[in-house]
């Protein structure tokens, strides 16, 4: 049974309920089936019924080679070439994250072809940097192409009981990678996944999350942009330099902002974000939002979120770190989610959308609809502060 008959369904046999106190009779020009399973999406709470977008590809969970041989991951960060650069069409930032454990959160690099089969590029060796032996832990890489130099950035962060430490490294092919280069250097936790894009005029812009030092339960977070004067930027001389000063930028109203992604997408001359947020102090459960911007300074939000944590098994106890991208030749909008189960696992996935009915979707109001067996009430505490 195809995704739109099921919704039909759904929404017939809601009609029904709430007709029969009326009298109405359900003769409706959707019959049902005489014999057939019922599917997941009637299981849910008629409250969450809506005209939400349903995935072209559904919410799947991805399999990836860690070096740690665990499978589990996190915080993925992808770039996508239509015409392949070295030879693939996708190349994946990541971390390992088995059960949660820090010390392999590693930055690592993956290639696809499709988006769904990934491996390591041939000749490369993850992680491309190792575990501090200084105490803390690495965290938080993103990917960027900049087209100017025919290269692939990629950023991290170093973790310290006192300093957020934020790391560049370049490649020309995706194997052979530079050393890494100090980029940012900010007291804790004022400085929480960095995401760089290159916009129209080829320079980086820099996304953050200001955290602050407090804890998860007393903390409020800001979300900061700067702009830097050239691609040499990302690779300074000295930390912190060749920056515009730090600026309010994106908000969520009444919710935190936590990790986030941001790209430009040329084709529509937009800058689009993905990020978790959660409500108050609660960091328990969050979901995925989405804005955009023109200008990467004034952003669109949605009220809603677009995808809920409890969407499925492997992301039920929180969704978290996420990617975003535009394939133009279909009008799909893409996304690389990250997420962890009940049982602490931490999982990618990926699942997309047409562009015209996800729009549509927010800007109506319109919830994801999720089943209720889904749902969990106390997931556990996330590690990372």
């Amino acid at each position: 049974m195809s995704w739109s008959v099921r919704l039909k369904l759904v929404r017939r046999v809601a009609f029904c309920v709430v007709s029969a106190s009326f009298f109405v009779a359900c003769s409706g020009d959707v019959p049902l089936p005489t014999a057939v399973s019922t599917p997941p999406v009637v299981e849910a709470s008629f409250l969450e019924i809506s005209t939400s977008p349903i995935p072209l590809t559904p919410l799947v969970q991805l399999t990836l080679p860690t070096f740690d041989k665990s499978g589990q991951a996190v915080h993925p960060d992808v770039v996508r070439f239509p015409g392949a650069w070295n030879g693939w069409e996708y190349w994946m930032a990541m971390t390992p994250f088995p059960k949660g454990n820090e010390a392999y959160e590693n930055p690592s690099v993956l290639v696809s072809h499709d988006g769904l089969t990934w491996q390591v590029p041939a000749g490369l060796v993850n992680p491309l940097a190792k575990t501090p032996t200084k105490g803390g832990y690495n965290s938080d890489p993103d990917l960027s192409y900049d087209s100017a130099n025919n290269r692939l950035i990629l950023i991290y962060r170093e973790v310290t009981a006192t300093t957020n430490l934020v790391y560049t490294v370049t490649s020309l092919d995706g194997v052979h990678w530079s050393r890494p280069v100090l980029a940012f250097k900010r007291p804790n936790h004022s400085i929480v996944s960095p995401t760089v894009t290159f916009g129209p005029t080829g320079n980086p812009t820099l996304w953050y999350v200001d955290a602050g030092p407090k804890s998860c339960a007393e903390r409020i977070t800001h979300v900061m942009m700067e702009t830097g004067s050239s691609p040499a930027a990302l690779k300074p001389a000295s930390q912190d330099k060749g920056w515009t000063l730090p600026k309010l930028n994106l908000n969520q109203p009444k919710k935190n902002i936590w990790h986030m992604d941001v790209t430009w997408v040329p084709e529509r001359r937009e800058y689009w974000a993905v990020y978790v947020a959660y409500p108050g102090h609660d960091c328990f459960g969050q979901d995925l939002f989405f804005a955009r911007s023109n200008d990467g300074v004034t952003w669109t939000t949605y009220s809603i979120p677009f995808l809920q944590h409890g969407a499925s098994t492997w992301t039920a106890g929180t969704l978290y770190r996420s990617s975003v991208m535009y394939d133009a030749s279909r009008d799909v909008i893409q996304f690389f989610v990250s997420g962890q189960a009940v049982d602490k696992s931490w999982h990618v996935g990926y699942v997309d959308y047409s562009l015209k009915s996800f729009l549509s979707s927010l800007e109506n109001g319109y919830p994801v609809l999720v089943p209720a067996t889904a749902r969990v009430s106390d997931p556990g505490s996330l590690v990372e502060p």
